[in-house]
């Protein structure tokens, strides 16, 4: 089993729209949910009931007022459920705490609803009743240090889930896995899922832990997530036209060793969270294709860090040039959306896509 996780931004629900054929018993992605999508409402004229316009600064042609969103236009699940075409997914209610990231960097605009689970442990544990709605939504209660749900609320909140999910899901991190080994052994089923969390930490660090998770007796599907791509790591880092070593995607073949159901990862994207500022126009282009046959990433890097997006040109056309070894049977969907870009071949956020779609086919299909 490959759990592809992606968090709710919009070049990743387009990946899960798109590659959603690939999806099934062997393939579910795993949404970490940290922002809300609202429907859209606007101004109307209280005695006709039409919607109203305006003329914005610098614009020639009026546009309908839009209001500010409410909790009740929340459509964040009804709006992933079209995007996975009612196919299987687990549900995470992102919670994070404050050290995980740099915080300097957030965009905590753009991070609300997270922040508010993160400190308010009903809210949380309402949007997770809330996937009763949707048989094909599979809540996940997620553990990491600084997070902790102690055994009495757990147990309370997996008795509720269980009204109305056939199936739930716990994933914890490494670092908290041994304060809760007895409760899964008690509390989980062979309808559910365990998922241990490695984060950043190589599996070869953690083999005592990994060796309690493969003894843990449990009839729960077991599942090892991680986040092979360093954080730290910024795109003129990488190496060029070869096989990187930065990424060590070790765990995609090691979760067997350890005799485990399926892996998860971040399909070459990095774990991070909306940052408040850009690159200003600044930066190397990098692509990443995932060789499942060699368990690496083929990297391509622009080093002048002037030349921003429109480095992509050098990273489509090298890409290309390496189609002989990179898409040999000639049906890779990430490769032929860069055999027909034109301009400046893309922006940060089309590379995204083209790296997730084209580990998410690799894994499908190879």
């Amino acid at each position: 089993m490959y759990i592809p996780i992606m968090k709710n931004r919009q070049e990743e629900m387009r990946v899960l729209n798109k590659m959603n054929p690939y999806f099934n018993d062997s393939i579910i992605p795993l949404i970490e949910i940290f922002k809300d999508e609202h429907e859209d409402r606007f101004k109307k004229d209280p005695i006709t009931g039409d919607i109203l316009y305006e003329l914005k600064p610098n614009n020639k042609i009026r546009t309908k007022i839009k209001l500010p969103p409410e909790d009740k236009d929340i459509i964040t699940l009804q709006f992933i459920q079209e995007k996975i075409n009612n196919k299987y997914a687990f549900i995470d209610f992102f919670r994070f705490t404050i050290d995980e990231y740099d915080r300097k960097k957030l965009d905590y605009n753009n991070i609300k609803l997270s922040l508010q689970l993160s400190r308010d442990f009903s809210s949380y544990r309402s949007r997770l009743l809330d996937l009763g709605n949707y048989n094909n939504l599979i809540p996940v209660i997620s553990i990491k240090s600084g997070l902790e749900i102690s055994e009495f609320d757990l147990d309370n909140l997996i008795s509720e889930l269980r009204n109305s999910n056939s199936s739930i899901c716990l994933r914890v991190t490494v670092d908290c896995f041994d304060e809760y080994n007895d409760f899964i052994e008690d509390n989980l089923t062979e309808n559910d899922f365990i998922m241990l969390d490695l984060r950043s930490k190589s599996h070869d660090s953690k083999q005592l832990e990994l060796e309690e998770f493969q003894d843990l007796n449990t009839g729960a599907v077991k599942v090892l997530l991680n986040s092979p791509r360093p954080v730290d790591k910024r795109n003129k880092d990488f190496d060029n036209l070869v096989f990187t070593k930065i990424i060590n995607n070790d765990v995609a073949t090691a979760y067997l060793d350890y005799e485990l159901n399926g892996f998860g990862d971040f399909g070459g994207l990095k774990d991070d969270l909306p940052q408040s500022s850009g690159s200003n126009g600044t930066g190397s282009a990098l692509g990443l294709i995932f060789s499942k046959e060699r368990n690496a990433f083929f990297s391509v890097v622009n080093t002048d860090t002037s030349m921003g997006v429109r480095g992509y040109k050098y990273v489509a056309e090298n890409i290309l040039n390496h189609k002989h070894i990179l898409d040999i049977d000639n049906d890779c969907p990430a490769i032929e959306r860069i055999n027909h870009m034109k301009g400046t071949f893309g922006s940060w956020k089309d590379w995204n896509n083209i790296n997730l779609t084209r580990y998410i086919h690799q894994q499908a299909t190879k």
